[in-house]
């Protein structure tokens, strides 16, 4: 027991002056990120001054969009976090990047010829957020335009308006999230867990033409090699290309494909 004249607070009054349930303080505990400075003879956790002055803390840095593993690192450690800190703030100014996009997105969607007509490469390279992608079309274009796939993929996209587009994106910005998340919370690249996420990936990818196990071992190592690839990823999170391709190698092994003889069908 306390044998001091510190204030001692109990898990529901601690939860009363921060505005956050008791679960997330208990959370905070299993996550290692907060741990009550003793317990009363009931068992019940009891917070300190010091304990109070950590969780102002952790809402600071938590209102940043920072993760908990992060914040954790931040207060126990040595340093002052600086690093932290910018790293941060680069993310959180993306996501401001971001937001002005969808903005835009959403501009070009209350133009009622835009709803209505099909999308020019340059209008879609607005809507997805990517510059150059009537370069990346023109591209594919030249290698790929006496493929199947490459005609069943414009044959499936030629009518679709900004509305089909902008759908597209989020499903992309959904998955992307969700594999950002599977690195930063540090899923094994070969666990069932990623395996889960690299199946809706492909799931994703075959909105514009059927994507096979195998075929999407091959797209993924371009994740790798190709620069515009890694660097897609990589900004969203680092080592994320590496990750992704590493998953998609081991579901498509999993599934039956042989790296060493893949071919493209």
């Amino acid at each position: 027991m306390n044998a001091t004249n510190d204030i001692r607070y109990t898990v529901g009054q601690v939860a009363d002056i921060f505005q956050v349930t008791v679960r997330t303080l208990h959370h905070w505990e299993q996550a290692g990120l907060l741990q009550p400075a003793e317990r009363s003879w009931s068992n019940y956790r009891l917070y300190s001054d010091a304990d109070c002055q950590r969780i102002q803390h952790i809402l600071i840095y938590r209102a940043t969009g920072m993760a908990l593993a992060d914040i954790r690192v931040l207060l126990d450690g040595d340093s002052s976090g600086i690093d932290h800190l910018i790293k941060q703030r680069e993310t959180l100014i993306n996501q401001q990047q971001e937001l002005a996009d969808m903005i835009a997105a959403i501009d070009i969607l209350m133009e009622d010829t835009v709803k209505k007509q099909p999308m020019t490469a340059h209008q879609i390279g607005e809507i997805l957020r990517q510059a150059n992608f009537a370069e990346y079309q023109q591209e594919a274009e030249d290698k790929y335009a006496s493929s199947d796939d490459w005609k069943v993929s414009e044959e499936r996209t030629k009518e679709w308006t900004a509305n089909d587009w902008l759908s597209v994106r989020a499903q992309f910005a959904d998955i992307d999230a969700k594999l950002v998340a599977a690195v930063r919370e540090g899923i094994a690249s070969d666990s069932s867990a990623a395996q889960k996420l690299v199946e809706e990936h492909r799931q994703v990818l075959s909105t514009f033409f059927p994507v096979t196990h195998a075929k999407h071992f091959i797209l993924s190592r371009g994740y790798i090699k190709d620069e515009r690839f890694r660097e897609y990823y990589e900004n969203q999170q680092e080592d994320l290309a590496q990750w992704l391709a590493d998953a998609i190698a081991a579901n498509s092994q999993a599934n039956g494909v042989d790296p060493a003889a893949c071919i493209w069908e």
